[in-house]
């Protein structure tokens, strides 16, 4: 195709455009392979993720039967008027701030083994990893190795240590204490090999210069260790706070349901987590659970926006020390 003429002098030149690179219907082709892997996995996560959330949002304020969604009905605030009036739920909510307590206790067990290794003993790698491997066992195969050491048979293996016959599991006085004991157990590993992490990053400088200033070793610990890892210290108990709040496993196993929808004796054993469970799929409300599951969810995020904001306080304070060190260098 003669798309433009050149003149010069007498002679007229041609000036033809290359023929369209008949390529190009490939290469279009093939990015639409590429866009097609793109959005795979993005509308995976749409129906696997973004519509059961609606539907949850949706279920609050309708009736469904049988968990069917067909027949959803607007229901006028229903279930958030039974919420309000539901003493079980409170019930589950104190046991479950209870139980939250384990995961602030293991980190408090783990700083002190932290920093028992982080002195150089012998044999502290050793006890790192030992620590550790409690935190990577299945919870349902470490709840289920407790519910035999708390049974309350003449078998049971704390039975036979005490030379007694006490139904530790059965008692409502016994059970909370033996879900608090199976939730510390592993708990610390994790913490461990995050605080030792945390004791390296700390900058020699500060250390040296504290000892200058004449600060022993607790007061160095006092003043240097602790605020430095600060920022760790809420980010695992932040990590703690959540992991309390969707306690399941191991109520499920050491305070299994009857029934009745009782977990354990006198419900000593109900969670939030496990009672949103027993409402969506022992007794099939699906639309009170996810009410139920909505609340606990903000109580969750508003404990996790005050662990965040005191994290950014601690680092905002700690990138200030450090400044004042540099310039005093």
């Amino acid at each position: 195709m003669v798309t433009e003429t050149a003149r010069t002098g007498a002679q007229t030149t041609e000036v033809r455009e290359p023929a369209p690179s008949a390529k190009k219907p490939k290469f279009r082709r093939e990015w639409a392979w590429c866009w097609l892997v793109v959005a795979l996995p993005f509308i995976g996560y749409v129906i696997f993720n973004i519509v059961p959330v609606v539907i949850s949002v949706a279920a609050m304020f309708t009736d469904i039967e049988h968990n069917q969604i067909s027949t959803m009905q607007w229901n006028n605030f229903a279930h958030f008027v039974t919420f309000f009036h539901d003493a079980k739920y409170w019930h589950a909510l104190g046991i479950t701030l209870w139980l939250t307590c384990a995961q602030f206790l293991s980190l408090l067990i783990a700083l002190a083994m932290a920093t028992l290794i982080n002195t150089q003993v012998r044999g502290s790698k050793f006890f790192q990893i030992l620590y550790f491997v409690p935190y990577i066992c299945s919870t349902v195969a470490v709840s289920i190795m407790w519910s035999q050491i708390f049974s309350g048979s003449e078998a049971g293996v704390l039975n036979s240590l005490l030379g007694t016959e006490i139904n530790w599991i059965g008692d409502a006085n016994w059970l909370t204490w033996c879900i608090f004991i199976v939730i510390l157990w592993p708990a610390p590993g994790y913490g461990i090999v995050m605080f030792t992490a945390a004791f390296k990053g700390i900058d020699p400088c500060l250390y040296e210069a504290a000892e200058i200033d004449g600060a022993n070793a607790w007061q160095r610990y006092i003043r240097i260790t602790l605020p430095q890892i600060a920022p760790m210290t809420l980010f695992l108990a932040l990590a703690g706070w959540m992991s309390g709040m969707a306690t399941f496993d191991q109520v499920r196993v050491l305070a299994p349901i009857t029934w009745t929808g009782t977990a354990g004796v006198d419900d000593m054993g109900l969670t939030v987590a496990y009672y949103t469970y027993v409402e969506g799929i022992t007794f099939s409300n699906m639309d009170y659970a996810s009410v139920l599951n909505w609340v606990t969810a903000i109580i969750t995020m508003a404990g996790s926006f005050l662990f965040l904001k005191w994290r950014k306080k601690t680092e905002e304070n700690i990138e200030s020390v450090q400044w004042h060190v540099q310039t005093e260098e």
